[in-house]
């Protein structure tokens, strides 16, 4: 199990407390939430959900609890408090953890069924050293039916983990054949999703994974990302559509997304807080100190998502006339600068694991942009990201130290030390590092987590 072991941990703690445990797990499709679940409790009793009605549901879920309690299958087993009853007194004979999969799907078919799960866990589950897991996928349906307010399970679990993708350092792991520019480059196309990552574990060249695996008719990366939004919005999701492909071309500001999609500036609002909602779009604020005042920026995080909006929505049908070459050259004239947007976050995430700042971002203010800005204690940490083909240079270290004045003056304050950091794709030319300016190239940060 690759870059899962800290979730994995807390699972076990939770199983091994002694306490009644109702553990929320979720998070998006093939972030790996059934796999995590049955190499942390291999021998637990899965009951995974689809959208068959009530009854069908029932009779499957009772199948393996009669076998447990030595009952015959011919017994009829036909309404939630018979099915709770056995499971219960199956759940009295083994500390198994019960896991529901594809928990959402459950009270879509039957909306009475989160009321009847309430009254058993209060009078009887809440009062045994049983652990119960419910998983899903859909996330805004997930928060909504397990951790909202005026949901019935409110107030009864006992911890909620949101399962994100793996970052770029455990996902190299996945494609060890591959150069380090060219996991950077397929980690801006998969994000961190497992099953994605798969798909190109035995190729070396990305450009031959991209023709074989995603610029190929029938591949299901070709659409996955049109079945992921249709998913969360069923119901009119043009517009949602229009939203995404927008911030995924580049135009990051609500008024730039109002123009382009045509939806009128002052209609935007809710269909971009039904997307944060989701996790499908976030706001990004400049980094500060304060509560921001500036308008947000919206990104979209989810690197395969941001990937197929930017490339693959509008490429359909070319790629169903397996003219994918045309794709793959229409792909390759801006994937640099697509990737470099992904290698500052990576850049980020080093700076996180290595430094453990209490707070990091990015900052910008007007024309000027820099792409690291961090603080611990009385440290500010300021770096820049280069993901090009030239070695980082004496320049690039000059508008470094302009850039952190500015941010200074911006946040108001100085620090007693400050550390600058130089990122850089290709290396570093006629610059030496010092105790304060710190040079990391991309052949390090893959060395220092291969195999980790």
């Amino acid at each position: 199990m690759i870059g899962r072991e800290n979730e994995k941990a807390f699972l076990l703690k939770k199983a091994r407390s002694g306490a009644p445990e109702l553990v929320v797990l979720y998070g998006r499709r093939r972030v790996g939430k059934t796999f995590l679940l049955e190499n942390s409790f291999p021998g637990a009793l899965f009951l995974t959900a689809d959208l068959s009605d009530t009854a069908s549901l029932i009779s499957r879920f009772s199948i393996p609890v009669k076998e447990m309690l030595g009952l015959p299958q011919t017994l009829a087993v036909t309404d939630w408090d018979t099915f709770f009853d056995l499971l219960a007194q199956s759940l009295a004979q083994t500390d198994t953890p019960v896991i529901w999969d594809e928990f959402q799907y459950i009270p879509q078919r039957d909306p009475a069924f989160l009321s009847v799960f309430q009254r058993w866990w209060d009078s009887t589950f809440s009062r045994t050293p049983v652990t119960m897991v419910l998983c899903g996928s859909f996330i805004g349906m997930m928060e909504k039916l397990a951790l909202a307010q005026n949901s019935p399970l409110y107030g009864r679990r006992t911890a909620q983990y949101h399962l994100r993708p793996l970052d770029f350092f455990s996902a190299q792991q996945f494609i060890p054949h591959m150069e380090p520019v060219d996991r950077v480059s397929l980690y801006s196309i998969t994000g961190g999703i497992p099953l994605y990552l798969k798909q190109f574990s035995s190729f070396s060249s990305l450009k031959k994974g991209l023709m074989t695996k995603v610029l190929a008719p029938g591949e299901f990366l070709v659409e996955e990302g049109r079945f992921l939004v249709l998913e969360e919005f069923k119901k009119d999701p043009s517009t949602y559509f229009s939203i995404l492909k927008a911030v995924a071309s580049g135009r990051t500001r609500s008024s730039e997304i109002a123009q382009l999609t045509g939806v009128p500036h002052h209609n935007l609002p809710p269909y971009l807080r039904n997307l944060i909602n989701l996790r499908l779009l976030s706001r990004e604020y400049p980094f500060s100190l304060k509560k921001p005042k500036n308008r947000p920026l919206y990104v979209i995080e989810d690197e395969y998502l941001r990937f197929y909006f930017r490339y693959l929505f509008d490429a359909q049908e070319l790629i169903y006339r397996e003219r994918g070459s045309d794709v793959l050259e229409r792909i390759s004239a801006s994937l640099p600068e697509h990737v470099s947007f992904v290698f500052e976050k990576i850049c980020r995430s080093w700076l996180a694991i290595n430094v453990a700042p209490e707070k990091l971002g990015r900052w910008w203010d007007k024309n000027e942009e820099l792409d690291i800005a961090a603080v611990s204690d009385n440290t500010l940490f300021a770096a820049e990201c280069k993901w090009t083909n030239q070695p980082v240079g004496r320049k690039t270290y000059g508008n470094l130290l302009r850039k952190t004045a500015l941010l200074q003056q911006a946040l108001g304050r100085e620090w007693d030390t400050t550390q600058y950091y130089l990122f850089s794709k290709s290396g570093f030319r006629d610059i030496a590092a010092s105790p304060g300016l710190h040079m990391v190239d991309l052949g390090t940060m893959a060395e220092e987590t291969a195999g980790s």
